[in-house]
């Protein structure tokens, strides 16, 4: 590998890790609501799974009794049994009037705040609270060298292993391994004026292990090539949304999707940033679309700060939109939701579309997120309504540059110590810090660690768990459903860890049949290409099993070699 520009050549640093959301749900003890009778409903919305799909509208019913205690066990029941939730105590606690428990979403990352509202009962006032304890937020890894100058080493020590057998010659055998990357930058000592995450005085003096990354310019901060609801921050509101995925996209591959409006409501397709990573930066954010048919060739688009659990949309004055190339029409319909529509697409060739906005425009509150929503209609959604939608970007430019596939970036990345920081003076409020990481493990090539299948080749059927037909034999991984047979898999566990995201590689061999279609088992059953050849597919975890298994009867699939890696 190389990188392939120097001048684009960067080191990068995690300031922060994914983390899960934490909701403390807060009910009055006592008769927490008015005119109480048993199975009266209470509502649930904004309720994310562990692939973070959001769903609203879930009733909840209230028997026996009207206590905060009676009320939390039933919300509980509905969010751990059924979306993925993790009750942090699985016991309640009093503050004053209040019955409180602590639950944690399942989905690393940014996620709406949890709502419960009225049903057919209705709360006393300040009846319940939902209080956010914990944020949730997404691996972050901030540029800390802007390339006046970076390299990256890697050395192995040498054992003499030297004998009187070496005929004369010195003999040595592999050592220790270890790397270090060293870095110089313009740095500004301005307080007013903060570079993030390039405090390596601080690392240093504390002696704090950092991941660091020396890496291609990263210009997409979405790290998936797919639109898929459960990949990185995609997700959708609204129960009635689906997808058809791995499409034909722009550029010849298949990482496009889909999406189709069942019945008629407002729904979408999102991605969530953290606001941290996107707060008071210009931002562009630029997507493909395509029509579906010959009426169905129209969508609306905006971008969103989440404020206090509530999507704020940005003023229409401060996003500017504009069509990067291809054809349709732009237009503003709701100037209150910031909402633009472009109609005339065409069904056969793409368009590209860009929103660019300043953050630091002024908000009525702190932000927790930014929200970049795609609806499949230039109105109200409709049942049948459906658009195709491709590689998405968000990068910290004016405008939107040349389409950036995330799983196509050279770059080496491992966990380091800071072994030496220098300060050299500058003129203004400026200086040049040169800083040097040394390694305290591996360092893994893109970012992907070690190779976590021990059979890659299929030539031992001990190693994988099967059933309903699927076989592992004769170097195949045979995904096999007669018809009648509802599951039928392949499968390794324990070798997942839920949250967690991996890269699966998999190869469809000239000998498979091809018939039905396969999928990997997560809260989503992500689809999986059965074309000829070697294909790849980042998910995230949500058990502890990997499973390979059919998505409709019959389904007739073999492969000829896999490989799961977890991306770091």
């Amino acid at each position: 590998m190389a990188i392939t520009n120097a001048s684009d050549l960067l080191v990068y640093a995690k300031t922060t890790s994914p983390d899960k959301q934490k909701t403390r749900i807060r009910v009055l003890t006592a008769t927490p609501l008015l005119d109480f009778e048993n199975n009266t409903n209470i509502i649930l919305n904004n309720v994310t799974n562990a692939s973070g799909v959001v769903t609203d509208g879930i009733v909840d019913n209230i028997a026996s009794t009207n206590t905060g205690s009676n009320l939390i066990a039933s919300i509980s029941l509905n969010l751990v049994g059924s979306y993925g939730y993790t009750d942090e105590s699985g016991q309640d606690y009093t503050d004053g009037d209040y019955t409180y428990r602590d639950f944690q979403n399942g989905a690393n990352g940014i996620v709406p705040t949890l709502e419960i509202t009225n049903g057919t009962a209705t709360f006393e006032e300040n009846g319940i609270i939902i209080e956010i304890v914990t944020p949730g937020s997404s691996a972050i890894f901030d540029p800390v060298a802007y390339s006046t100058q970076a390299s990256f080493s890697t050395s192995v020590d040498l054992r003499d292993v030297t004998t009187k057998d070496s005929g004369g010659y010195s003999e040595s055998k592999a050592g220790l391994k270890s790397f270090e990357i060293s870095t110089e930058l313009l740095q500004s000592v301005n307080p007013d004026v903060p570079l993030d995450g390039t405090d390596f005085f601080h690392e240093l003096s504390e002696r704090d292990e950092v991941n660091v990354s020396f890496s291609d310019r990263i210009r997409n901060i979405i790290r998936t090539n797919l639109t898929q609801i459960g990949v990185d921050g995609f997700m959708t509101i609204g129960t009635s949304l689906t997808q058809d995925n791995l499409q034909a996209d722009p550029f010849g591959g298949n990482t496009a999707s889909k999406i189709i409006v069942a019945s008629g409501e407002s729904t979408r397709l999102q991605y969530l940033a953290n606001a941290g990573q996107l707060a008071n930066k210009k931002i562009a954010w630029s997507f493909y679309v395509k029509g579906t048919a010959v009426d169905k060739k129209e969508c609306k688009f905006n971008i969103y700060r989440i404020i206090s659990g509530t999507a704020t949309p940005f003023p229409v004055s401060s996003v500017t939109w504009s069509i990067l190339e291809g054809q349709g029409t732009l237009s503003t319909t709701e100037p209150a939701n910031a909402q633009v529509n472009i109609t005339g697409l065409s069904t056969s060739t793409w368009t590209r579309i860009q929103g660019t906005v300043d953050t630091s425009v002024a908000d009525a509150g702190p932000v927790a997120s930014y929200g970049f929503y795609l609806y499949p209609s230039a109105g109200n959604t409709a049942a049948g309504d459906s658009i195709f939608t491709s590689s998405w970007q968000i990068e910290f430019s004016p405008e939107a540059t040349d389409y950036q596939d995330p799983t196509d970036i050279t770059h080496w990345q491992g966990n380091a110590l800071v072994s030496s920081v220098s300060f050299e003076a500058g003129v203004e409020d400026n200086l040049t810090c040169s800083a040097t990481f040394t390694g305290t493990g591996n360092i893994y090539p893109n970012g992907l660690g070690p190779e976590l299948i021990g059979d890659t080749g299929f030539d031992d059927p001990s190693y994988w768990g099967a059933s309903g037909g699927s076989v592992v034999e004769n170097g195949y991984g045979k995904i096999i459903a007669p018809s009648g047979l509802s599951n039928s898999y392949i499968n390794k566990s324990p070798i997942l860890v839920s949250g967690d995201t991996y890269l699966l590689t998999y190869t469809i061999p000239s000998a498979s049949p091809g018939t039905g279609n396969i999928t990997v088992q997560t809260s989503q059953n992500l689809p999986l290409l059965k074309t000829q050849g070697t294909h790849k597919l980042q998910f995230t975890a949500s058990s502890d099993t990997l499973t390979i298994k059919r998505l409709e009867n019959p389904s007739d699939i073999w492969l000829s070699s896999i490989s799961l890696k977890k991306v770091l």
